[in-house]
């Protein structure tokens, strides 16, 4: 049978993309295979670097074109020297995302989106998600992934925001939330399990303050040198207080909404890179890959009755 008598058989089906930065690369090789064997969600949702690729996905990037675009990223120089943006409103500038998706999106909606897509972002004002389905995809998805204290909060449409994932790093809510026939049938989420903010921070508090104990004894011929190292290992451990921060601050939340979507079927890619370890884009799209090949014969059965479908 081919995939194209298959679908209109299948159930209704929603997928959800987690933040995680580089670790979102993942949601490329998740997609890659559910293409590969025939399924496209009927409609999308993501926060943070979640919201680019199923922003990306939705407008109509083929996936190759996604994972070429990614893949360049990985000599992109985010250092905290480079972008410091010091008494402003954030550690970083965000010249480089404002370019990227100027690249990306240009002059897209959501209405031009081939599959229904959805964002979420927070109001700094109000504590409470905005959720974006309507107008200009670029604004809506910059203030998902503007993370706090690292980009400068996004004001748009009277509203300033910062990153989705805050409170909803899932936003699974956002397709339970349709009602109708806008419902899925069967609702799935990417969810990015992170095991490297607490080891960066463990690494940088010992590299600070044990290590640099006994390096300093011997730190006294070059002043100036020695300054300015310490200056780019204090701005880099702000950066990785400010991301360990986040995920401290958003794990419990991001949790009661998953339980309050209650998901068909959530999948963890164990995906072992920095927020902005963008090297490491390959290794990212190989364990979505794993994690999507591992449960997708519980998928098939969700949406079409029968694991080996």
């Amino acid at each position: 049978m081919s995939n194209e008598e298959a679908l209109p058989k299948r159930k209704k089906f929603g997928l959800a993309l987690g933040g995680g930065g580089a670790r979102g690369f993942a949601h490329i090789g998740v997609l890659e295979v559910l293409e590969k064997n025939g399924i496209k969600p009927d409609m999308i949702a993501g926060t943070s670097m979640g919201a680019i690729m199923a922003g990306m996905y939705a407008v109509g990037y083929p996936l190759d074109k996604i994972k070429e675009i990614v893949l360049n990223f990985k000599n992109l120089n985010i250092s905290p020297t480079k972008y410091l943006n010091l008494l402003h409103e954030s550690i970083l500038k965000d010249d480089f995302v404002e370019e990227a998706l100027n690249q990306l999106f240009r002059d897209k909606t959501f209405e031009d989106c081939k599959i229904p897509f959805t964002t979420v972002a927070v109001d700094l004002e109000s504590g409470k998600e905005v959720v974006f389905n309507k107008g200009p995809l670029k604004p809506a998805i910059k203030a998902s992934a503007s993370i706090p204290i690292i980009f400068p909060p996004a004001f748009y449409q009277d509203h300033y925001l910062i990153d989705g994932g805050v409170l909803n790093n899932l936003p699974l809510t956002c397709l339970r939330d349709h009602g109708g026939e806008n419902t899925p049938d069967v609702l799935m989420g990417v969810k990015l399990v992170n095991f490297t903010s607490q080891q960066y921070i463990s690494g940088m508090v010992y590299a600070k303050y044990h290590q640099m104990k006994y390096k300093n004894l011997f730190k006294k011929m070059n002043f100036l040198k020695n300054f300015v190292n310490k200056r780019k290992q204090d701005t880099q451990l702000l950066v990785g207080i400010a991301l360990r921060a986040l995920d401290i601050a958003s794990k419990d939340s991001t949790n009661l909404r998953i339980q309050e979507a209650d998901p068909d079927l959530l999948i963890e890619p164990k995906v072992e890179c920095g927020l902005l370890e963008f090297s490491k884009a390959q290794d990212a799209i190989d364990m979505g890959k794993e994690a999507m090949t591992e449960s997708l014969p519980k998928l098939k059965e969700l949406l079409y009755g029968d694991p080996n479908y």
